[in-house]
């Protein structure tokens, strides 16, 4: 059989994209780069605002016109879960929720003899472009040098999320936090360090409420500060620490940060703070307050300079105002982030937000997100 795979997903659904392309190598089939050649087609999908969803939506029609039959479409990732009736128009079709990948047993019944369970989630996908040479992180910027480390080696250390954002529908679908085991993580990392690999970053649903479902009193700095110690020519990064549990467990971050002195392999921790305004920050459902931010990230940005601190912004929430947004700056000024992500507010009708009034015009928002850009430079991505 011949198996089409494609993925307009995050990070983790790329992780998983590769997963479906072992699993069906090992059991004899063939991945082809052409639709029309398929005779099935897999399809991991995005739900999580608009854009993603329109763009996971167009490439679901794409699919449906070009293979031979619609009923061998196989659709994954978020959408499915989250925007189910927003697919009916394209007929018969199975799905496979992320979080159940083996179901990819049943649906393909007659064609395995391997199942899921059997096929390690890999550490990196066809869909990455990696970097040639760690010497590349002589000429890069805090920012280049994490966006490279993104298509490097990942270690998934959890699925799901302990948060509630008011703008987030992910946990619609992945649900409550599910902590990869420590030992297990640990091997992956040693794994990744014997074979050499320049970068290593950690990742997940939740990345900074690793082992809040464990029982054990493991948490994450209790992974940093055991995997940091192992010695090799690699450089670790951190992808989508939301704040909310650094600012929790700062002291013990701290320790982590000042033994990474001794060795300098922490190199980006991306922290999402989304704005600087507690007025928004409690409409996110963002269990913060800026001077927090500012008091605990502030020091530590000035005390650790060897580590690489970024952050992500969304400008034109529900309600925001002039002031908010100044606020916003207030706190990016005062933090000093190496590199910032700044989305556009864009909603989806699923999530908490969406039922909130006072809706920003879009192109005001945006006029926000370039305020920021103009302000901080070339340490400013911004995403439309």
């Amino acid at each position: 059989m011949r198996f089409y795979v494609d993925c307009v997903g995050c990070e983790q659904r790329q992780l998983d994209a590769q997963r479906i392309i072992n699993y069906l190598e090992v059991n004899g089939h063939q991945i082809t780069n052409y639709p029309r050649e398929a005779d099935y087609a897999v399809l991991f999908t995005c739900g999580v605002d608009k854009a993603a969803e329109g763009a996971s939506l167009k490439r679901t029609s794409d699919l449906v016109e070009k293979i031979t039959y619609a009923q061998n479409l196989i659709i994954s990732g978020c959408l499915p879960n989250i925007s189910p009736n927003k697919l009916e128009v394209y007929g018969s079709f199975s799905t496979v929720s992320p979080i159940r990948l083996e179901d990819f047993d049943t649906v393909l019944a007659p064609y395995v003899t391997v199942p899921m369970s059997k096929i390690a989630y890999p550490n990196s996908s066809i869909f990455d472009k990696r970097g040639d040479s760690i010497g590349l992180f002589q000429e890069l910027t805090p920012r280049g040098e994490y966006d490279l480390a993104k298509n490097g080696y990942k270690i998934r250390i959890n699925n799901g999320c302990l948060m509630d954002c008011s703008y987030c529908v992910i946990k619609k679908v992945m649900g409550r936090v599910v902590s990869v085991p420590f030992d297990d993580l640990v091997n992956q990392f040693e794994s990744a360090v014997a074979k050499k690999e320049p970068t290593i970053m950690f990742m997940g649903g939740d990345t900074g409420a690793y082992g809040y479902d464990l029982n054990s009193g493991i948490r994450f700095y209790s992974l940093l500060k055991r995997t940091l110690k192992i010695s090799g020519n690699h450089r670790v990064y951190v992808h989508d620490f939301n704040v909310n549990w650094y600012l929790r467990h700062a002291d013990e971050y701290e320790v982590v940060f000042a033994g990474n002195e001794e060795y300098g392999r922490l190199r980006g921790v991306m922290l999402p703070v989304q704005s600087g305004s507690d007025r928004i920050l409690k409409l996110m459902k963002r269990p913060y307050k800026s001077a927090d931010v500012i008091k605990r990230l502030g020091s530590v940005k000035r005390e650790y300079n060897a580590i690489h601190f970024g952050t992500h912004i969304i400008t034109g929430f529900p309600t925001e105002t002039e002031n908010d947004i100044d606020e916003t700056m207030k706190l990016l000024e005062k933090v000093e982030f190496d590199f910032m992500s700044v989305f556009i507010y864009s909603e989806h009708y699923c999530a908490k937000s969406a039922s909130l009034e006072g809706k920003v015009d879009p192109e005001i928002a945006r006029k926000r997100a370039f305020r920021i850009a103009d302000q901080f430079g070339e340490r400013v991505k911004v995403f439309e």
